[in-house]
């Protein structure tokens, strides 16, 4: 399998110790926020250089063919912050140890991080089609929508509109008189306004979407019960929205147009 998509990055962290001491106790209290910022940020230092040497001990893994190890570094590697590649790398894992569906999963979740990524929907469009299942390309507005995280664009929308309103009434509440840097920010405000709010509404309804997980096709069922009468078939790795959930299940409606209810141990939202 192609190894091009790593990228060894070294990380070094210098330190510096120094033996002068502090006359007097004003000065000593006086360093105490230094000193603790720099634990904070030697804290930080050194979480993300054990995320680092898990993700390259996961590289070494997998490139050795030992993917149950790489597996468990790789995961590992997520737990002081997820990013896109570890996930990626993921799927590659999971594709390897021959669950397909699990790997659909993980690249989605890639892309929901890294939305650019052209390598990542390049590898989801083979894997679904290796599944069985139609892929087609996201629409610009659709990745443009996940470039920002859900609470930037709320806190993008609430201050463009809060901004507008001012720029809008404050000047003829005080009787001042409209500039050109007045009609800047209204212009601006209004953009962003209009910007954000549907692009909180696509991040919502992508919210919805998750991936049926199971490596086996699941069946689904006209209530939230494996009792229940089957309504249809959901195909592992395939997309489906959820409408509703109760118990142990979610209401869904799958790429196929089919609803119904299905196990959460066989289905994984994407918002996770």
């Amino acid at each position: 399998m192609n190894q091009s998509f790593i990228s060894k990055v070294g990380r070094f962290v210098s330190k510096r110790r120094s033996s002068q001491s502090l006359p007097s106790q004003r000065r000593a209290r006086r360093a105490r926020p230094t000193v603790y910022a720099f634990l904070a940020l030697l804290t930080l230092t050194l979480t993300s250089v054990s995320h680092a040497n898990e993700f390259h001990g996961g590289v070494d893994f997998y490139e050795k063919g030992n993917y149950e190890q790489a597996l468990k570094y790789f995961e590992g590697s997520l737990s002081s912050g997820e990013t896109a590649a570890a996930r990626h790398n993921l799927a590659l894992t999971y594709f390897q140890l021959g669950q397909p569906a699990e790997a659909a999963w993980q690249i989605e979740r890639a892309l929901r991080i890294d939305p650019l990524k052209t390598e990542y929907h390049y590898k989801l469009g083979a894997l679904r089609q290796q599944l069985g299942l139609f892929e087609h390309e996201p629409e610009w507005y659709q990745i443009a929508a996940q470039l920002l995280t859900t609470k930037i664009w709320i806190a993008l929308a609430t201050t463009s509109f809060w901004l507008l309103l001012a720029a809008l009434f404050l000047p003829r509440i005080g009787g001042l008189q409209i500039n050109i840097g007045i009609k800047a920010i209204r212009l601006i405000s209004l953009l962003a306004l209009l910007l954000s709010a549907p692009a909180l509404w696509l991040n919502y309804q992508m919210q919805a979407i998750g991936i049926v997980v199971n490596e086996e096709a699941t069946e689904l069922h006209a209530a939230p019960a494996s009792a229940a009468p089957t309504s249809g078939i959901a195909r592992p790795g395939e997309r489906a929205q959820i409408l509703d959930q109760h118990n142990d299940f979610y209401q869904v409606k799958t790429e196929s147009q089919i609803t119904g209810w299905i196990a959460k141990d066989s289905f994984r939202a994407l918002s996770q």
